[in-house]
This record gives structure tokens, sequence and C-alpha cells, in this order.
């Protein structure tokens, strides 16, 4: 067996909730969950090859997983009342205040693998290690996670500016992808030149939600008014794309782009993440890749 402990904190305000929705608190399923969602997104494979990766990894029905996960009652982590919605109004029957953890509380979480021999152990904890780094460095956890809530770091990042923030990303990426697979590009939003990650080229077309395009953003001393912007923007593209742009929709489906936000010295940076995720079978056609870099760009600026 061996265990390991990542040194957290949060950078946005957590809304984790356990079987009772007005109580916070920090337990272990949401955090497995991230770990398998990520993973999935940079894989490069059929259905069937995922399911049986999948279950190797972070077990299934009929396969217990090989690694778990503990998170010590952490001491005096914070409260604070938040809205989920920060861009309503106090008076908008929408801007209400609910429990959460406050950003820059610090947790720990501690990872344990079983494995038959120490040599197998130690690479399957520095695998699942890499897991939990990308979906911190991309994902959150908690409500409105896809939306920049719930951001963590570990507390030894240490960026100095937003390319030593994306060469982490890209080197994570690829070490998670076992391979080259991911690389920084040039693409074209509104009109000008962004940097970006991206697949070089995949051999698949999967049926399940894989990384597209990662974007960068700029730069801001109050996460408050980023959160409201974010807010500002999804509600935008919504009333102005009644459709799957943001997901939502009947059959309800996981919005295809993801904000996170992590920390650059003292500022804070939105990272988005967009999908190439499968729409239901009775979506008309949309041209929803466009509509969705218009919301994009509203974010990174």
């Amino acid at each position: 067996m061996k265990k390991t402990e990542l040194n957290l904190e949060t950078v946005t305000p957590m809304f984790l909730h356990g079987h009772d929705n007005r109580i916070v608190e920090l337990r272990p399923p949401p955090f497995k969950a991230l770990f398998r969602y990520w993973w999935r997104t940079v894989q490069d494979c059929n259905w069937k090859s995922l399911q049986n990766k999948e279950s190797e990894l972070f077990g299934s029905t009929d396969r217990k997983a090989p690694f778990s996960i503990r998170i010590p009652a952490p001491k005096n982590l914070q409260l604070t009342k938040y809205k989920p919605l920060p861009h309503k109004h106090d008076n908008d029957r929408l801007g209400f205040k609910i429990d959460a953890y406050k950003g820059g509380e610090p947790f720990d979480l501690h990872l344990i693998v079983k494995s038959q021999s120490d040599v197998k152990s130690q690479s399957d904890i520095f695998q699942y290690k890499q897991i939990a780094k990308l979906s911190f460095l991309l994902g959150g956890v908690g409500n409105r996670s896809r939306r920049g809530f719930g951001s963590i770091c570990q507390t030894g990042w240490n960026f100095s500016d937003v390319s030593s923030l994306r060469e982490e990303v890209l080197d994570t990426l690829n070490g998670v992808a076992k391979d080259d697979r991911f690389q920084i590009n040039k693409f074209r939003i509104n009109g000008r030149n962004v940097t970006i990650i991206e697949p070089k080229k995949r051999a698949h077309n999967p049926n399940f939600p894989v990384i597209q395009r990662i974007f960068f953003g700029k730069l801001t001393s109050n996460v408050d008014i980023l959160l409201r912007n974010i807010g500002k923007a999804t509600s935008n593209a919504k009333r102005n794309n009644k459709d799957y742009t943001l997901g939502d929709g009947r059959p309800r489906m996981a919005s295809p782009v993801v904000v996170s936000i992590q920390m650059i010295g003292d500022g804070y940076l939105p990272v988005v993440t967009q999908l190439r995720s499968p729409y239901p079978n009775n979506c008309p056609p949309h041209n929803f890749e466009q509509k969705q870099e218009q919301f994009i760009d509203a974010i990174i600026g």
C-alpha cells in the first residue's frame, strides 16, 4: 500500500454538500468523480477500450477501485455565504446566498493505492497524482464548478506568469495521456490570435466528452468581479442561444465549456476548456462551436 498527501487550497468559494444539501461537507466521492471525468477527457479510444481502462483505474460495478481517497477532518475551515449566481442583484429572486467554503482555505487529501509490489505502487501513485493535478488545473468540485466555483490549487504551485501555467497544463495533459498528444498552438477568436492548448490529432471520434481546446484569460486582482463576469457571460449566452450551446436542455446535458480559476501570484486567471461533446439525438443542428467561442471570448477578454 502506498499513500501520498496532497496539500490543497480552495481558490474560489466551494458549494460542496453531502446527503443534506443544507450542510457544507468535504467528502471523497466528488473528488473521485472529478478525477474520473478529467481522465476521460484526455483519452483517445473507442467506448469499449475506455470502459476497460476506466475499470482498471477507477473500478466499476464488477471491480473494486485499486485506490481510495481520504480527507482528514480540516481544522477551522471557514464558511461564507455566497451567491451561486453572483451577477444577480440582491433584490432579484435568484440573487440568493448559500453556505460555501471560502476561497483561500487549506485542506488535505490523501491518495491511497493498493498494489502487489512497492515498484507498482510507486508507479500507480504517480499516475493518480497526475490525474488529480490535471483535475485541479482544469476543473473544480461542487455546484457551479463549471463556472469557476470550487476551483482548487495545490499549495506548492507557484506560477510566475500565464506561460508557466500553460506549460504546466500541457506537461500534465501529456503525462496523463502518456504521449505527446497535446500541443500549444495559435487560434483565431473574434478577429484576434490567442495561444491555446489542443490535441494534435485524434484517431477516434468518441461518444464521450474530450478536450478540444484550452484557453487562458487575463489576470485580475478581484476574484469576485471575475466570478460575476463569468456569471453574466453565461446568462447572456443562454438568453441569446436558447439551445445546447452551453448544455442544459431536455434531455439535460452538462455544459461542454468548463471554466476554472487558477492563481498566478496574487492574481486570478480563468482557464476555459472547450470540450467536444456528443449532443442528444433529437437536438437540431446549430453552429454550437461558433456560439461557444463567443461565450469563451467574453471570459478570456
